[in-house]
This record gives C-alpha cells, sequence and structure tokens, in this order.
C-alpha cells in the first residue's frame, strides 16, 4: 500500500553533531521569544512518557506544515486562494507549478575598432638627417553580434489535471542584451522549460477549512501505528516533505544555475541568496509538564498571519510546548522573513528595471532554500524521537543486543515456558546399547553461543518404531529398526545479520566405531542417504550445513495468483517436493551389534574383544572378506556356548589374516624376482593363458555359497596356506604310499541361516542367550507406520492458517561440500585434520556402504541397532534488524518466535498447546497469539 512503500523513508543514519548544532541554534532564539522563566530543553533531557514522544512528532508536523504555509505566503499565496485551494483539496489534487519560457533572437550587428594599449616606438638615425621615432598602435576590428534574450516565467497553483483553471501567485519577464562576437545564436532561439510541479494536496488536507488551521494527528489506534515515527501519518509527512525539498532545489537551481548567468558583469552580491538567517520554527524540545509556565503572548491574533494553530486541551498534562509557543516561534518566522527581504532590495534592483536578476528572483531563491531547511529539520528531528527510543532501549538493557543474545534468550524463554517433557533439547546424542559406555556422539552445533553449543529442538522419539529401508545400491536395500527421533529446528533471521551456521559433528571414541548416515526422508518406508561415512577410533567429523529457505505459504500464493492453470500446477507440484525436502535425515548405525549379529555370536560377545573388533573391521573394509568365511556355523553346532562361538571365529580371523599375509609375501618375492631379473631375460613369445587350477580349501569354515563372490580370488590363487593356518582342526596327515588321491570335491556350502531360533544345549552346556535372529522383520501393512513425509505439508498448511506475519519460512537442510575431518593414524601420535573434498567423500561413503553390505549380507540380514534422527527446519524472518525490529516497528520478537516455535512444536507432538506450556503461561500466550488455541488448529500428523 501507500503507506506501506513510504515506511521506506527511514533513519539510515542519525548525525548527533549536526543535530546539536540545529537544536542549540534553535534553543538560543526560542529563549528570546519565551518568557524568561521557561525553560524548554531537549526532549531526552527532561522526564516524559511514551504519549510525549506522539505528542511532539504532531507538534513538529503541525510546526512544519504551518512554516511552510508561511513560505508560500510570502511567495503570494493570499487567504483567499488559499481557502479555495483548500476547496480544491476536497475532490482533485492540487499542483504548484513554476513554469518558464525563454527566447533568444537577433537584433543587430555592430562593427568598431578597438586600438591596443601597447605601443611600438622606432627610431630613425642618419647622418644627415639627425635621429628620429616613430610610433605605431595596432587597431583591432571587431564585429559584435547583438541578440534580445526574454524569459517569462510564471508561478501558479491549479486543480486537478487542468493549467487552465490556476491561481496565480507570482509571475514576471524579464530581457537582457547578449552580446557574442560570432552570428551563432547563444541560447536557443525558443526554449520551454520542463514544468516543476510540487503537489500541495496533502497539506491542503490537514487545513481545518473554517478556521484555516493544521489539524494533523497521528491515529494511534491504527494497526499501521507502530511508534512515534513509524506510522501512516508521519510517514506521509515525510513524503510530502521530501517533494517540497526536491521541488525547492530544482526551483532555486533553475535561477542559479540557468537563468542567473545569462546576465554577465552584472556586479550583484549573489553569495547573499542564502536563507541562513531566516529562523525554522521547529524543535524538538521539551519542558517539564510540573513546571509553572508563565504566559507567553500568543501572536496568532496578530495581523497578517495566513495559518495559526489552536492550542490543545488544557487538561492534557504533557511535556509538549504548548501550541501557543509554536505560534510565537511562527511569528518570529515572518518576522526574519521581512528583515531578508529588505536586505534583498538593498542589494538587487526592483522587478520594475526588467533585468533578469532582481529582488523578485532572489525573494524566490532564498524563500525555497529556506523550504529545504524546513524539510531538513523535519526529518531530522521526527527522527530524534526514534533515536531517544533506540538510547533508551539500549540503557535499559545495558548493551547493544544481537542475534546471538537473542538466541540465548529464548533458549531460557523456552525453558520458561515449555512442560519439562516438551522442553526443546540440545540436539546432542550419545551413541550406545543400553548399560553401556557410549560409542561416540552425533550432535548438530551452531555458530551463535558458546563454542560447541549444540542446537536445540523439539523432539518426539518411537521407541519400537517400524522397520526403514536404505538403498545402497540399485540393487540392495537393507531394512533398518531402532528408535526414531524427529526434530524442529526454528531458527530466526534478522536483517543485516548472518543466520546461523550448522554443523553436523560425529565423534568417535578410542577403539569404538559407528556409521553414520545423511540423507532424505524419500517415503514412509524408505530413507535415501546422500552421504555416508564410518566414525571410529577418535575420528571427529564436521559436516557444514547449508540452510535453504522457501517462500511461505502466503508468499507462494501471491506469487501464483495470477499464473495460468498450467503454469500453477506446475509450481505446486515443485513445491510439494520442496516441502518434503525438509526432511533431513541422520542415521547412526552401530557396528559391533551388528557384528554379533552377523557372525552368530551372543549379545556382547565383542564388548571387550577390541583386537577381534579391529581385525574384523580390517577385514570387512580393506579385503571385502565375505563374511560366511568368518561367521561362526550355528547349523553344524547349534549348542555351543558363547565362548566357543567366540573361539571358533577368533580362529576363522586368524587363519585368514595368515593366508593374507602369506599371500603379500608371495606378491613381494614375485615382485623382487621380476625387478631383478625381468630385464635380464627376453620377454617370451606371446602364449596362450591359461588359468593354473584353483586349490582346494579344506577347510569347512571357508565353504561359500556358489553365488558368494570372492572378493579375494586372486590373492587365493596360490598354494595352499600352511597346517597352522588352518581355518578349523588341522588336516590329517598324508598317505605313507601308495598313488595320489583325486583331488577332493569341493565342500558344500553352508546352509541359509534356518529362520528359527537355534535349539537349546543340554542341561550341562549353558545357553548362549540373546543370540540374534537374523531374519529381516518385513513390514505386512503401513498401519502403525510412521510417515514423516506428511508432516512437511501439514506444516504448511498451519504455517498459512497461523503464522499472521508469514514470517515463517519452511527451511530445506542441504549437506556442505567442504567437511573436516581429524583422525589419529595411531595411539601415540597427534591428531591431523583435513578437508575432504568432493571425490574424498565419494570414496567415504562407497567404504561404508561396502561395509554395511557385509554387515547385512546385501540387504538379507535386518539392522537392529540403528537410530534416524528426522530433523524438520523452519526460520522466521524478520525485516529489520533486531533493535528496528524492537524500536522502528515496535514489534516484540520474543512473542512472534514463541509463536512460531509453538506452531511446529504443536505439530511434531500432535497435542494442543494448552497440553505443551506450563499453567503459568497459557494466559500469557493466549493474548499475545489467540489463533493458537482455537478449536481445529492443532492437525494430527503422525499417525502413533
Amino acid at each position: 500500500s501507500k503507506q506501506v512503500s513510504r515506511l521506506s523513508f527511514t533513519m539510515s543514519y542519525f548525525d548527533d553533531y549536526q543535530f546539536r548544532q540545529k537544536v542549540d541554534k534553535a534553543l538560543t532564539k526560542v529563549k528570546t521569544i519565551l518568557h524568561n522563566a521557561r525553560n524548554p530543553e531537549y526532549a531526552a533531557d527532561v522526564p516524559h512518557t511514551y504519549d510525549d514522544k506522539f505528542g511532539l512528532a504532531e507538534f513538529l508536523t503541525n510546526a512544519a506544515l504551518a512554516a511552510e504555509s508561511n513560505v508560500l505566503e510570502a511567495l503570494g499565496l493570499t487567504e483567499k486562494n488559499l481557502k479555495k485551494m483548500v476547496e480544491w483539496a476536497k475532490s482533485r489534487s492540487v499542483t504548484l507549478r513554476l513554469k518558464a519560457t525563454e527566447s533568444c533572437a537577433f537584433d543587430r550587428e555592430e562593427t568598431r575598432k578597438v586600438e591596443s594599449s601597447t605601443e611600438y616606438v622606432t627610431e630613425y638615425s642618419s647622418s644627415v638627417f639627425g635621429s628620429s621615432k616613430r610610433t605605431d598602435k595596432v587597431v583591432t576590428k571587431i564585429t559584435e553580434y547583438f541578440w534580445k534574450f526574454d524569459v517569462d516565467y510564471e508561478l501558479f497553483a491549479f486543480k486537478g489535471n487542468d493549467p487552465e483553471e490556476k491561481i496565480s501567485l507570482q509571475s514576471r519577464k524579464g530581457k537582457y542584451e547578449i552580446v557574442t562576437t560570432s552570428k551563432v545564436t547563444p541560447r536557443p532561439e525558443v526554449r520551454v522549460y520542463p514544468s516543476r510541479d510540487y503537489n500541495l494536496t496533502w497539506m491542503l488536507q490537514n487545513i481545518e477549512p473554517d478556521t484555516l488551521t493544521f489539524t494533523f494527528k497521528i491515529d494511534r489506534t491504527a494497526k499501521s501505528c507502530r511508534t512515534p515515527r513509524r506510522n501512516a501519518q508521519i510517514s506521509d509527512a515525510l513524503y510530502h516533505f521530501s517533494l517540497l525539498n526536491s521541488w525547492a532545489q530544482e526551483v532555486a537551481g533553475y535561477f542559479r544555475n540557468d537563468l542567473f548567468p545569462v546576465q554577465t558583469n552584472h556586479g550583484l552580491d549573489l553569495s547573499s541568496l542564502n536563507a541562513d538567517s531566516l529562523f525554522v520554527p521547529i524543535a524538538p524540545l521539551f519542558e517539564d509538564a510540573k513546571a509553572a509556565k508563565p504566559k507567553t503572548e500568543d501572536s496568532s491574533s496578530r495581523p497578517g498571519a495566513l495559518v495559526a494553530l489552536k492550542d490543545r486541551d488544557v487538561a492534557v498534562v504533557t511535556a509538549v510546548l504548548p501550541i501557543s509557543d509554536l505560534n510565537n516561534f511562527l511569528w518570529e518566522q515572518k518576522r526574519s522573513f521581512s528583515e531578508k527581504l529588505a536586505d534583498i532590495g538593498k542589494v538587487f534592483p526592483s522587478a520594475r528595471d526588467g533585468k533578469l536578476i532582481t529582488a523578485a528572483e532572489a525573494t524566490i531563491v532564498v524563500l525555497v532554500s529556506h523550504a529545504v531547511q524546513i524539510q531538513a529539520a523535519h526529518s531530522q528531528y521526527v527522527d530524534y524521537i526514534e533515536e531517544m527510543l533506540r538510547r533508551q532501549f539500549v540503557a535499559a538493557i545495558g548493551k547493544e543486543i544481537t542475534s546471538v543474545d537473542f538466541t540465548n534468550y529464548m533458549r531460557f524463554h523456552n525453558r520458561k515456558l515449555f512442560k519439562g517433557a516438551y522442553e526443546p533439547q540440545p540436539f546432542c546424542y550419545a551413541i550406545r546399547r543400553p548399560d553401556h559406555y557410549p560409542e561416540g556422539t552425533v550432535s548438530i552445533e551452531t555458530d551463535a553461543g558458546a563454542p560447541g553449543e549444540p542446537v536445540y529442538s523439539s523432539v518426539r522419539v518411537w521407541k519400537n518404531a517400524p522397520h526403514m529401508k536404505f538403498p545402497i545400491n540399485a540393487a540392495t536395500r537393507i531394512s533398518f529398526g531402532g528408535e526414531r527421533y524427529l526434530h524442529s529446528v526454528i531458527q530466526h533471521q534478522f536483517a543485516g545479520s548472518a543466520s546461523e551456521r550448522l554443523k553436523l559433528i560425529a565423534r568417535a571414541r578410542q577403539f569404538s566405531s559407528f556409521i553414520l548416515l545423511v540423507g532424505r526422508i524419500a517415503s514412509a518406508e524408505v530413507f535415501e542417504p546422500k552421504a555416508a561415512m564410518i566414525i571410529q577410533n577418535k575420528d571427529d567429523l564436521r559436516i557444514p550445513l547449508e540452510m535453504e529457505q522457501i517462500p511461505t505459504p502466503k508468499e507462494f500464493r501471491d506469487a501464483i495468483e495470477s499464473l495460468s492453470p498450467e503454469q500453477q500446477r506446475f509450481c505446486k507440484a515443485y513445491r510439494q517436493m520442496q516441502l518434503e525436502s525438509t526432511l533431513f535425515g541422520i542415521c547412526v548405525i552401530q557396528i559391533k551389534p551388528q557384528l554379533e549379529k552377523l557372525l552368530y555370536l551372543p549379545e556382547d560377545s565383542l564388548t571387550k574383544e577390541i583386537r577381534l573388533t579391529q581385525d574384523l573391521l580390517e577385514l570387512f573394509i580393506k579385503y571385502q572378506i565375505p563374511s560366511d568365511l568368518l561367521s561362526f556355523d550355528v547349523k553344524a553346532r547349534p549348542t555351543a556356548s558363547a565362548s566357543e562361538r567366540l573361539t571358533a571365529v577368533k580362529n576363522h580371523v586368524s587363519a585368514m589374516q595368515q593366508m593374507l599375509e602369506d599371500s603379500k609375501k608371495k606378491e613381494i618375492k614375485e615382485a623382487a624376482q621380476t625387478a631383478l631379473y625381468g630385464a635380464l631375460v627376453p620377454p617370451p613369445a606371446p602364449q596362450p593363458v591359461m588359468s593354473p587350477p584353483r586349490p582346494v580349501m579344506r577347510s569347512a569354515a571357508l565353504a561359500m555359497p556358489s553365488s558368494a563372490p570372492m572378493p579375494m580370488m586372486s590373492m587365493m590363487s596360490g598354494p595352499p596356506p600352511p597346517p597352522s593356518a588352518s581355518f578349523s582342526a588341522p588336516p590329517p596327515p598324508p598317505p605313507a604310499a601308495g598313488p595320489a588321491p583325486p583331488p577332493p570335491a569341493p565342500a558344500p556350502a553352508p546352509p541359509a541361516p534356518a529362520p528359527s531360533t537355534p535349539a537349546a544345549e543340554p542341561a550341562s552346556t549353558p545357553e548362549p542367550e540373546k543370540t540374534p535372529s537374523n531374519e529381516v522383520q518385513e513390514s505386512s501393512s503401513d498401519v502403525g507406520a510412521l510417515d514423516f513425509t506428511k508432516i512437511p505439508g501439514a506444516l504448511d498448511k498451519k504455517f498459512e492458517a497461523l503464522d499472521e506475519d508469514s514470517a515463517l519460512r519452511p527451511t530445506i537442510i542441504n549437506i556442505g561440500k567442504s567437511w573436516t575431518f581429524s583422525s589419529q593414524k595411531a595411539l601415540l601420535a597427534e591428531p591431523e585434520t583435513e578437508t575432504l573434498n568432493t571425490e574424498r567423500q565419494k570414496k567415504e561413503r562407497n567404504r561404508a556402504f561396502d561395509l554395511l553390505d557385509a554387515l547385512s549380507r546385501s540387504g538379507a540380514m535386518t539392522i537392529d541397532s540403528a537410530e534416524l534422527h528426522v530433523v524438520i527446519a523452519a526460520t522466521h524472518c524478520f525485516d529489520q534488524s533486531i533493535i528496528n525490529t524492537i524500536v522502528q516497528d515496535n514489534v516484540n520478537p520474543i512473542e512472534k518466535c514463541e509463536r512460531s516455535t509453538l506452531i511446529v512444536a504443536t505439530t511434531i507432538h500432535d497435542k494442543p498447546a494448552t497440553e505443551l506450556i506450563k499453567g503459568d503461561q497459557v494466559e500469557r500466550v493466549k493474548t499475545y497469539s489467540p489463533k493458537l488455541f482455537v478449536e481445529g488448529a492443532d492437525v494430527p500428523a503422525i499417525k502413533n
């Protein structure tokens, strides 16, 4: 709207030094006008109320309007014409225009001779005639061309768009003879200057027609009224005076820069054309409301005052100066006009002389220069009211508050607001099994606050959530269970302040490990990891998170309102994708519990087996050994004890390591031989390559299914390992004599794990308790499923219904491109920090996916020891800085952010606001956010 757009007339910088120079000058003059017992002071130095600030803004604006009317009167406006213009302004616009037309015509040509001021003397000498002298001068013939220059200008007001229906304030014709030395016109033959217009309508609409008094007043009940400085009426006034300033400078510029230079050698003192001696009847002064005020003679009754002001109700106790003082100030302004114009009459010729520069033009220049002073004073003094508010606000708090301070306060505020069960919690979680020491931590930290400060979020937890899946390649999807966490992060952003920078941080303890997956929630059952990494042995990974805001529901609706149906459908479909992209997922998978499940070991078997765990990870990650080669054969020995199972796995690992070591030694030996003799022996003729027969692994533990991959086949193509590297019982001794036996048949692959739990052991052998089942637990239906993808749509509807300011923006969390990774290569080594680029991130993701493929038997086995954190973010955006939000917009950001937090929290927890907040806070929140408590405001978004 017009009022909103004019609020852009804001104070960018308050010049305190210049302000005090002006006010000190005005205060000195004011004390000569008022009674000696009066003591007006700077408004900030006098005790006053908030309403007094409104009164001061009205006082300053009425004073500026009255001062402007005095300028118009001095320019030629009469009371009769003023009343007519006020009547015009009721239905049409009224414009003040300066129109000027110039002409330049050739008059005559004259030629004259000009002797040089230099004489040339020549002496002659002769023996007969003697000496003589001759004097010569240079005579220049000059042709001059004379031009008649005429100007005709008029200052008049007209109604609407018809300049013919006008009221003339003054007009004049002037002439001057221009002399040139060439017959080229010095000015255009005819020039009509662009009209310089000034819209007077707003000023005239603030005049009472019958009494010719100004009636400007701020509507303090209007919704757009924020502060004494920020309201529609003051904004209109500032806009009006800015138009006056522009018009006045254009008029003065025409006379000074276009017209006056035509007249040369005039000998007039143009430096006297200033308004320094004119009194500006505007001053931001207060006087103690309780002090006695001896009455000063009111000049409103003096003859000749075109517009005056009536005093306010005497029953109102205020620190604002009485209107009678203002009328005296206005009379002093007119008196200063008289003095200045009298001085102009002494310096400049009368308008009757017909010249270009006369007292008439000088008067116009001085008066419009004074109009510029009026505009500057009004603008600066009104801004001073806001500066007072700013300084008082800072004084009340004790410092200039920042957005970081506000973030810290909101954490304190939420502790007071929410019940304990629903209070936002720091996003920092230990990765552990019940009754175990943590493997590490995962957190989201912010740069707002102390270093390492986690971001706070409203969180909802599901302990026994249905299984979900995530793909690691096109053919493999892994099912995982565990706990589900739903987090809502509400950020705030003030203009001029950078938004909070977040980082996802994963740390592992020594001899601990886990897998971190980061991605998005694709559907009710699918999590799509975009990045993954194995975190182990004091690793510290820091992933920057980039926050991408999307339009609010109202902004989106307004933007597509005038689009075609096809365009609207596209925008709606794309926004749906954007909303679902706000579901940021963090999945943490513990490795030890899954290793125990994979190898058919009882729970906690690997808790203290640090060396074995490290060896297993190396075999799975570095060498990609199939798990069938290392796991316990539960089918062959279903009644084995926990220690027997663990011993068997250790033997398998030891044997595999020995085989790998032997293969490495052989490769090193072959490489050395090639380096030593390869250059001496000529290369043999090409022969068909025949693969040697593959040796047979006799250990049952090495037997693999026919469909299992053989990543180590090249290493296993050498000679069989020595007996000490056997994977089970030692091999039988070779036969004493006789022909070599035929090669044994390959060992049959172990059967797939049975879906049922292994049979119990006899009473004499302890039963291996808590052996995990390796079956995939498929969800039979969607009943009871947690569909996180419904949350963004539900939040979007709530934002549209409850966010009255349209300031809450859904926010997409993206993974930053440059990660920071700190690792310790050895126990005694210093940590090394490096930056992981995109290529390195891809390699780490592949390593993590390879390990997941092994831990899940390519998706055939579920992962139970996992946690999924789903984070949904929104940002409350303020159009101003935090100080300007409070001082200029008169907005309490605490209440705005509180409402935004409750909108999201009620959606996350599926509970009404009354159940989330403490009882002593309900009435207060109802007062400032009543829509939160309207029936139907709580819409279920998630199935329990």
